[in-house]
């Protein structure tokens, strides 16, 4: 870096290496404030900067902590120009005097007869007053000090940011994680940290969280954990009613937490922490995994029953027949949900911890059902399965329902796939109605409104009229406390302008409400209305560090317009704006501005400048220091606290732009002369930021959207730019959440294409027929079928929760599938004929499909309702796995038997035709039979 930036223009500052970080790292905000008013700005600045900053510095894992808001102090030297042209100083002298004033020196040591000592002199600037008698020049024998020459004060450094709360200042501090930490464990100790600092606040200053990322994760991981406690003991309770002993149900009951258990052993060797997609993934996972042990138990307790003289040799050949599907079927679950794991973006971030549970967990249950399972069968069954019940009241009900509806399937088997291809069909009509959007937005307690005025306007100005939205949204319906920061930070990475605002909305608790979250977004966009000449966008805190991490943009969808000329771009941008607008969902729809802001130009003559030995760099250097000012030494107070010494010319010689004309430069003669002799300064517009991408110009129109889902949403924007005329060069792409979400759909096309390709081969390999493993493959489409009209009926859109809901029943139905197809060609090699083998497979397999649907649906039917604060991310995906499960399970007992007799018979009719075709035309004896499973 170091050789690439020698060739940066001049006064550009060098490149500065620091940790990888997004606003998505920030993972706690609280401000500092005066209870009772008494402390003033400076007070909770040097607060935060000098008390809380260092203790937050010493908690591992924090990169960048920046306070935004408050004053902080300097110790101002204003300038009088016509002090310095009477006393003939140059800006130089005066840089020079307080430089070389401000400093400890060493004189060596003093050596006696029997001791050394050092020599050292102190000679620091301690306050305003060693700052104000500083020497500069002596003239004519009189020394010339700085008071002389300016005004010496208390003052403020420039501000860029101003914080409020409820209207009174603070100051805002953000705490940033490291990439790769642990959210919880750092907002813990950094909470710590406050609290022990409680002791040394000033009177009356406080600290108060209101962003605090792992409230959110906390209350979501509890709602998850809640929902796995009920879910599983659903999954205990379907299994007792299926099976109707309690020892059976306690196999699978303690098969359950030791899989857990196992799988979190692995996960942490894996470096996965417990969160809210890891929870999520133990949640479907369990579902999935308990399939293998209820099946082991089922099979097991079958052969004990019928050969309970030698229960050894019972349980081993019950374990026996089911290994070989088993494995080929958790095989296929690891195998569908392994590209999740390559995704990339922070998609796969999210979803690879969820995948790489569920793939561990199926590991661990496979292993389990071929030795735990087979154990806890062998000694808790062997004695009672002979005076048990094969079947309980539940089963034999069910047994007596699926008998007629078995027996009317494989009589009429062409009916029966008429009618499974019916239901998939009716599913496609409610694909076109589906919405499509990246994430499922959650419920954060909090809501965000992001507000500009126009370019050009001043801090003060932005602060004053948003204090006006502030009080317009105090005491609204469930809200609690009002944040507003305006600007920007300092030493902030995020080049908010001053013209900018994030006003943070602390919403009630949940129980609290009184409204819905749209219904407050609503209230609020009808008092922003109340306020001319802003724009809005309203979101939450998380969602937009999500999206900006995600796309670049805050905003859930961006249009964005390409060019090489701003004007064009300008009016092109206005063009889409007016479009976008008219455009039903779409709200806060917001240009990005490129209109010309205020500045004032000073055009260096060269000619002119020459003639007096200047040049535009010493022309900048000296308007830069005396305008904005210079840092040219530092007090250091109470051993930490450093005050900048600041130079600039005095207010009432710098508040317009005829005075500053006026302004004197010094020479290299050492005289002065005005600006106005060796410049034009006038004041113009000019652009408000250019903005590229890929090294082209670009504008951009960003939008939210309300009480519609984004792909609707921007096929209405396609049909209403269909009309724009583009100058040639010039071209229009989509931005925000909806790219991302364009090249995630990719993706996970792939992935599905990958795992497709990698099922269809692990099912030739368990069949060794490619007509076998279509057939299951064939059972796919009719089983997603009920996920999409699941997320029909119930208004979900089809994002990533809910495809990775459809993802994990593409497995599941494969499973079973495999499993009921394995056993029927098994029943077919001891002899059985078809049909036979047919209605004794379905009758077998009949209770471990009905209980596998069951335990995997029931198992994430909490998060489906929606159980506690924090499922939206994961109720999708519940939603899409028990819609297919409902169809899948209907599917596998009724159309996968049908189909497989109508294939069967189809091959066996082929195989007759060409037999007869080769009989014609050879003899007979030179002809070989084809067997039914070739």
């Amino acid at each position: 870096m170091s050789t690439v930036s020698r060739d940066f223009p001049g006064g550009t500052a060098p490149p500065v290496l620091s940790s990888a970080a997004s606003r998505l790292g920030e993972v706690l905000l609280f401000y500092v404030a005066s209870e009772d008013g008494k402390a003033d700005t400076k007070e909770l600045k040097e607060t935060a900067d000098y008390l809380i900053r260092y203790k937050l510095q010493t908690v591992p894992g924090i990169i960048r902590i920046t306070s935004h808001g408050g004053d902080r102090r300097i110790y101002e030297v204003a300038l009088d120009p016509e002090r310095m042209r009477i006393y003939n100083v140059s800006h130089h002298d005066l840089v020079q005097a307080l430089e070389e004033s401000n400093l400890n020196f060493s004189g060596g040591f003093i050596t006696g007869t029997a001791t050394e000592m050092d020599v050292r002199g102190l000679g620091r600037i301690n306050s305003l007053e060693d700052v104000a008698n500083v020497v500069v020049v002596v003239r004519d024998g009189v020394p010339v000090r700085v008071n002389d020459l300016a005004e010496v004060r208390d003052g403020s450094a420039v501000r860029r940011g101003i914080a409020r709360v409820n209207e009174r200042e603070a100051v805002i501090m953000t705490v940033t994680k490291q990439f790769g930490t642990d959210t919880l464990s750092i907002v813990e100790q950094s909470k710590r940290a406050l609290d022990e600092l409680k002791p040394f606040m000033p009177e009356g200053v406080s600290t108060t969280a209101f962003f605090d990322q792992s409230e959110l994760i906390n209350v979501a991981t509890r709602t998850l954990e809640e929902a796995l406690l009920v879910g599983g003991a659903a999954v205990v309770l379907i299994i007792f009613l299926f099976l109707g002993n309690a020892r059976s149900t306690l196999i699978a009951g303690v098969t359950i937490p030791v899989a857990v258990v196992i799988s979190f052993i692995f996960l942490r060797l894996f470096g996965v922490t417990l969160n809210i997609m890891t929870l999520g993934g133990l949640a479907v996972g369990l579902g999935i995994m308990i399939d293998a042990a209820i099946v082991d138990t089922e099979n097991i307790f079958r052969h004990l029953k019928k050969n309970p003289d030698d229960s050894l040799m019972a349980t081993l050949r019950g374990a026996s027949e089911v290994r070989r599907p088993a494995a080929y079927s958790t095989a296929i679950i690891i195998v569908v949900f392994l590209p999740l794991l390559f995704l990339s973006g922070l998609e796969g971030k999210i979803l690879s911890p969820f995948a790489l549970t569920v793939i561990v967990l199926m590991a661990v249950g496979l292993v389990l059902s071929l030795t735990l399972t087979p154990v806890l069968c062998y000694t808790l069954l062997r004695k009672v399965a002979p005076r048990l019940k094969e079947e309980s009241w539940l089963a034999s009900m069910c047994e007596r329902v699926y008998e007629i509806v078995r027996r009317g399937s494989l009589g009429r088997p062409v009916r029966a796939v008429v009618a499974a291809t019916g239901i998939f069909i009716l599913s496609l009509t409610v694909l076109p109605f589906l919405g499509t959007e990246l994430l499922p937005r959650m419920d954060e307690g909090a809501l965000l409104v992001h507000l500009t005025t126009p370019s050009g306007t001043s801090l003060g100005e932005t602060d004053r009229v948003a204090t006006q939205v502030t009080k317009l949204l105090e005491g609204g319906p469930d809200v609690a406390a009002v944040i507003q920061p305006v600007g920007r930070a300092e030493k902030s990475e995020d080049p908010m302008p001053v013209n900018s605002s994030e006003i943070y909305l602390q919403l009630v608790p949940r129980k609290q409400r009184q409204k819905t979250i749209p219904e407050i977004e609503g209230w609020v966009r009808e008092q922003l209305k109340k306020v001319p000449g802003i724009a809005t966008s309203i979101t939450t805190p998380l969602n937009m560090r999500i999206d900006e991490s995600i796309s670049g943009t805050s905003a859930a969808l961006a249009v964005k317009v390409f060019g090489s000329n701003l004007e064009t771009l300008a009016l092109k941008g206005a063009e889409v704006k007016k479009i976008v607008e008219t455009v039903s969902g779409v709200v806060d729809v917001r240009l990005e501005p490129l209109e010309g802001v205020p500045q004032v130009v000073i055009d260096v003559n060269r000619e002119h400048a020459s003639r007096y030995g200047l040049n535009p760099g010493e022309i900048g250097h000296t308007i830069e220091a005396l305008l904005g000012g210079s840092e040219v030494t530092t007090v250091i107070k109470d051993q930490i606290k450093e005050y900048p010494v600041v130079i600039r010319l005095h207010e009432q010689y710098r508040d317009t732009p005829e005075k500053l004309a006026t302004l004197m430069i010094d020479t290299a003669t050492g005289h002065k002369i005005p600006l106005s002799d060796i410049a034009d300064v006038r004041v113009q517009r000019g652009p408000a930021t250019i903005k590229r991408e890929d090294q082209v110009r670009r504008i951009q129109v960003t939008m939210n959207v309300q009480g519609r889902d984004i792909g609707s949403i921007v096929k209405d924007i396609d049909r209403g730019l269909a009309g724009l005329r583009l100058p040639e060069g010039y071209f229009i792409s989509y931005g925000g959440g909806y790219e991302r979400q364009q090249e995630l759909a990719g993706e996970l096309t792939g992935a599905f294409i990958i795992s497709g390709l990698l099922v269809f081969l692990l099912l030739y390999l368990a069949f060794r027929t490619i007509r076998q493993a279509a057939l299951v493959i064939a059972t796919i489409p009719l089983a997603l079928a009920g996920g999409f009209i699941a997320l029909w009926v119930t208004g979900t859109t089809l994002n990533v929760s809910s495809i990775i809901g459809l993802l994990a029943h593409f497995g599941l139905s494969v499973q079973k599938g495999l499993i009921l197809v394995e056993y029927v060609n098994q029943l077919r090699a001891e002899g059985h004929s078809l049909r036979d083998a047919l209605y004794i497979g379905a009758h077998t397999r009949m209770r471990p499909v009905l209980m596998t649907a069951a335990a995997a649906g029931l198992g994430v039917l909490p998060i489906a309702i929606g159980w506690g604060a924090g499922a939206e991310l994961q109720q999708p995906m519940a939603i899409a796995l028990i819609g297919g499960l409902i169809t899948s399970t209907i599917l596998t007992l009724v159309a996968l038997p049908a189909l497989y007799e109508l294939a069967e018979g189809l091959h066996t009719s082929i195989g007759q035709a060409w037999l007869r075709l080769r009989s014609s035309g050879a003899d007979p004896e030179s002809t070989t039979p084809v067997s039914a499973g070739d």
